[in-house]
């Protein structure tokens, strides 16, 4: 069986048109990638993964030398993405999946786009247990009056109300409406989490999400589209996260729906 990682760089192959990386920013929270024709794409920076070093995403060529880029400006875009979606490099794997959330910004894809957010397509109610992939505040914060109960399974546990992501395996099935990060695509964790649901109602969220039809078996794909890249990447470089962007209308919420 193939991973989501094969699935999309196989489907991204179709869109990508002969493009080059014109640019690339990594930022503390986002990675933003532009192609030479003008399509961007963003994801999470997957920082966590990283061993804190100032310069990691350089490769060093001895103590005097001058480090060298893991990415060059105007390399071919295909080429990235075969090196990039499947690299145990947490950082040159965002820049690679950013890069192909730009490649899937194409007509025939840009034409299913529905605007607004993921709580009007995505119905719950007091019955439901939700099962979030990720930390995901706005959607908690919306939520939680109207279900039975939340149960939250993040790498990065901030409080005992959060479960360690081995949890999944234990408690997800459980949940009538699952939620996850689209970081989890970024950092490969999507396969496994995905064998252990037990629903249809199933959402990717978040500007990492590739919003590529019949990929995933979900639902729905809540993503982001890039609307100014030279503010977005301005900035991203300036530290600004998923809030930012939206508030200064550098992207905006977009959904993808599946049957």
């Amino acid at each position: 069986m193939k991973t989501v990682s094969e699935k999309l760089y196989e489907r991204a192959l179709k869109y990508t048109n002969n493009s080059r990386i014109e640019d690339f920013v990594i930022g503390i929270g986002l990675t933003g990638v532009r192609l030479n024709d003008g399509r961007t794409g963003i994801c999470y920076t997957n920082k966590e993964d990283t061993l804190g070093r100032c310069e990691e995403f350089y490769t060093c060529t001895g103590d005097e030398g001058n480090p060298q880029s893991k990415i060059e400006l105007g390399m071919n875009t295909d080429e990235l993405l075969k090196i990039g979606l499947f690299s145990g490099d947490p950082l040159l794997r965002s820049v690679a999946y950013a890069a192909l959330n730009a490649v899937f910004v194409v007509p025939e894809i840009e034409e299913r786009y529905k605007y607004g957010d993921i709580s009007e397509y995505l119905e719950v109610d007091f019955e439901d247990v939700v099962g979030m992939i990720g930390e995901i505040n706005p959607l908690i914060n919306l939520w939680k009056p109207l279900v039975w109960d939340i149960l939250i399974f993040d790498r990065k546990r901030r409080n005992e109300k959060i479960f360690p992501d081995w949890a999944i395996v234990d408690f997800l099935s459980k949940c009538s409406v699952v939620a996850i990060t689209g970081s989890s695509v970024v950092n490969g964790t999507i396969d496994w989490i995905l064998k252990y649901i037990n629903t249809d109602r199933i959402a990717i969220i978040g500007p990492s999400t590739p919003l590529i039809p019949d990929v995933f078996n979900v639902k729905v794909l809540a993503g982001v589209k890039v609307l100014d890249s030279e503010k977005l990447f301005n900035l991203i470089s300036k530290g600004a996260g998923t809030k930012k962007i939206i508030a200064e209308k550098a992207v905006q919420k977009v959904v993808l729906l599946q049957d």
